[in-house]
């Protein structure tokens, strides 16, 4: 192990050059989750720990690579490269790095819950695919309220307006915890972060077994002031719907990529949403969830093609669910999303201009279309002469 983390660091400056040049990595690297059984739950948890354990601890704070160093590139603001992008208030620091007035390092599961002493053995405390940037203030409204809908009696922290995006968040205190609404475009991030601590941390070793539940007396219970061998957050029902809203984005799927360059592992519920609810699912708690993992998916047309300069794309979703259609450069590059979000069944139709996400034209060339959902990917080789 120390001879790969010697090696993993030397690579570093490379990986990172490449990542500021084409962007995500699009893809898990190939055969990282070769080994993961989706037979049943049971396999699919016990293969998949296997798979995300044992990864580097990075610093909180160092003077050599710290969490600070990895979020100002995990959470860097995809309009400029110089600035990052906060989670609740949705607005565009200038990079200040460490002790700053501006923003600072969220934990989702509030490290009050079980681990709040910054151990060696301590991995969860600065794990970054739970940690982000957050303007300092919503950090503070935020507290360690647990995450759960509110439906009366809120106060709401609204938004800044970036990208032509914006929202509100919600909170309200409450008996024996407060509740923490996040607003629409970042509650999928935040609940696949939560979902990866309960799957990431099973009671190994030294490590604590993190367990997502509805049952809020445990949730204040693990708060006792010490590191604990079992902790709970939630509310796992409210997660479980915003993975299903909010579904994995380019922000989202950036931050993992980087995340994973230095941590060296991945958040499975980001490169496969579908395997949270085969972990989590319990119809009988959240009726009205969109079943992702029944969906299936198909392109079925692309015409014209070869193309120039448009061409009509349908696609048809068997069940409600999350889906998200992109298209790739075949280096890997994504290069548009086209659609993303949940899907009432049924088939679909929309134009591709040649256009990426940054709304210019792209290259003329050979590109992939890429529809995923409940676990199915269907593919189609574009043309694009000019």
């Amino acid at each position: 192990m120390r001879h790969f983390q010697l090696l993993h660091r030397s690579l570093l400056p490379l990986l990172l050059l490449i990542l500021s040049a084409t962007g995500p990595l699009a893809e898990p690297p190939p055969g990282y989750y070769a080994t993961v059984d989706t037979s049943n739950p049971d396999a699919l948890r016990t293969t998949l720990n296997a798979v995300i354990r044992g990864h580097v601890k990075i610093p909180y704070t160092s003077s050599a690579t710290d969490t600070w160093d990895v979020l100002e590139l995990a959470d860097q603001d995809p309009l400029d490269a110089n600035r990052i992008l906060d989670v609740y208030r949705n607005l565009s620091h200038p990079k200040y790095s460490g002790g700053n007035d501006y923003y600072n390092r969220e934990h989702t599961w509030p490290n009050s819950y079980g681990f709040p002493n910054n151990t060696s053995s301590n991995l969860p405390y600065t794990d970054c695919h739970h940690l982000f940037l957050c303007d300092i203030a919503y950090n503070n409204y935020r507290g360690n309220r647990i995450f759960a809908d509110c439906e009366s009696g809120c106060t709401g922290y609204p938004t800044a307006v970036h990208d032509g995006i914006s929202g509100v968040n919600y909170t309200r205190d409450a008996t024996p915890v407060g509740i923490w609404e996040t607003w629409h475009d970042r509650r999928g991030d935040v609940a696949r972060a939560i979902l990866y601590l309960d799957v990431r941390y099973e009671g190994l070793g030294s490590e604590p077994d993190l367990i997502a539940t509805d049952d809020v007396a445990l949730i204040v219970a693990s708060a006792t002031g010490s590191n604990e061998p079992i902790a709970y957050m939630g509310l796992l029902t409210t997660l479980r719907l915003w993975h299903a809203e909010d579904p994995p984005d380019a922000k989202e799927r950036h931050r993992n990529d980087v995340v994973y360059i230095y941590q060296q592992n991945r958040n499975p519920f980001i490169d496969y949403p579908e395997w949270a609810e085969m972990l989590f699912g319990d119809p009988t708690a959240a009726p009205d969830l969109p079943p992702a993992w029944a969906a299936r998916v198909q392109i079925a047309g692309v015409a014209p093609n070869p193309f120039n300069p448009v061409t009509a794309i349908t696609y048809r979703v068997s069940a409600p669910g999350p889906i998200s259609l992109d298209i790739f450069a075949l280096d890997g590059r994504r290069v548009r999303t086209l659609a993303a979000g949940v899907h009432a069944a049924g088939e679909y139709r929309l134009i591709w201009d040649g256009r990426g996400d940054d709304a210019g034209a792209v290259a003329s060339g050979a590109y992939v279309l890429r529809l995923a959902g409940g676990g199915d990917i269907d593919r189609a080789k574009l043309l694009l002469l000019k």
